[in-house]
């Protein structure tokens, strides 16, 4: 069952990075890299080589929790357990927290206009604060993870029908003739 939970805490990572975080880290590469005010030469070329670095590197911290979620279904079970007991539970009180600020305004409207407006703002607090434990969580505990051995599919051995003994031709034979000692 912990297993189940904390695949499900990858996957809603992997759903808030991509809600929160993407457009805002796209807003900041295209401020900070500021592709095109180098015109011509090197320096362009200089600046379109580190705006690719930029991307690539900002792309595989957007699918950090997939690549993760990658490697348990490939190693299986034996990956979870490898993973250390403080980053999982970690994560999963981080995707719990998450998921109920998330979930908290679909409870707006049965309450008073007042307490609407506290759980409005404590709810985005509580899945900011969700949000950095389940990231700290997966991230410290897949970093830490011992390492795990890959299994290999088992070969199927084939099916023995029997061996064919070649006696004619005397040359193909496939037994040796037992000369007596003498």
């Amino acid at each position: 069952m912990p297993r189940i939970l904390y695949l499900s805490a990858l996957i809603v990572l992997q759903l808030a990075v991509l809600l929160k975080l993407a457009a805002p880290l796209g807003r900041a590469l295209s401020v900070e890299s500021a592709p095109g005010i180098a015109t011509e030469g090197w320096q362009a070329m200089l600046q379109l080589a580190l705006t690719a670095t930029a991307v690539t590197g900002a792309s595989v911290a957007l699918v950090f929790p997939g690549l993760a979620l990658s490697r348990h279904a490939c190693e299986g079970s034996a990956r979870f357990f490898a993973l250390p007991r403080w980053s999982v539970a970690l994560a999963l009180l981080g995707a719990a927290m998450l998921a109920g600020g998330a979930l908290t305004p679909l409870l707006w409207p049965p309450l008073p206009v007042g307490p609407a407006v506290a759980a409005a703002w404590l709810a985005r607090s509580v899945a900011a604060a969700g949000f950095a434990l389940v990231a700290a969580g997966v991230l410290g505990g897949e970093l830490l993870v011992a390492e795990v051995p890959i299994r290999a599919p088992r070969a199927r051995s084939p099916r023995r029908t029997g061996r064919i003994e070649v006696t004619h031709p005397p040359e193909l034979r496939t037994r040796a003739v037992r000369t007596p000692v003498t």
